[in-house]
């Protein structure tokens, strides 16, 4: 008699994901390792990979494929995009090359107080000056409250297990 098979459960997407170098974890809290704009990034990595296995002349074999497979009529709008991922110019919130939410103040704040993340800052739950819009700001106040009660160390390693775009 043979053993019987278990389904096996497939890995998360986030299983595969790295904790976030210290230097790409944002003032507010956000991971900027796996933000689509990062030129550090993981999304960067994943897409020049992706280019590198489809090489320069997969539009020919999308031509052919489009007769049984009706997606590959938007292969190169496809590929545009996936140009545009493996190329970001973002070197993250503490870079000198920041492109993110230009309305966000987090990141100058926290260079003019020498301070690495906001909680440590004394004004940080009465701090009016982000600039984040309101969604973005209960996510700023919330990450930084998370960070000072266990610690940036285990913030992080939570970072990786949770989706950057929730």
């Amino acid at each position: 008699m043979s053993p019987q098979k278990t389904p096996t459960s497939q890995p998360s997407l986030n299983s595969k994901v790295k904790l976030a170098p210290r230097h790409l974890v944002a003032p507010c809290g956000l991971d900027c390792s796996r933000c689509l704009g990062c030129s550090e990034g993981n999304v960067a990595d994943h897409a020049q990979a992706i280019s590198e296995v489809m090489g320069d002349n997969f539009q020919i074999y999308a031509d052919r494929l489009k007769a049984f497979n009706p997606a590959m009529e938007e292969y190169s709008s496809f590929r545009a995009l996936l140009d545009s991922l493996a190329k970001p110019s973002c070197g993250g919130c503490r870079s000198e090359n920041r492109t993110c939410l230009p309305s966000c103040k987090v990141s100058e704040c926290v260079r003019e107080k020498k301070i690495e993340f906001c909680f440590e800052c004394d004004n940080f739950t009465d701090c009016e000056s982000t600039g984040l819009p309101e969604s973005l700001f209960e996510r700023w106040k919330n990450n930084n409250i998370i960070m000072k009660e266990i610690g940036v160390d285990n913030y992080m390693k939570g970072l990786a297990e949770r989706p950057r775009y929730p």
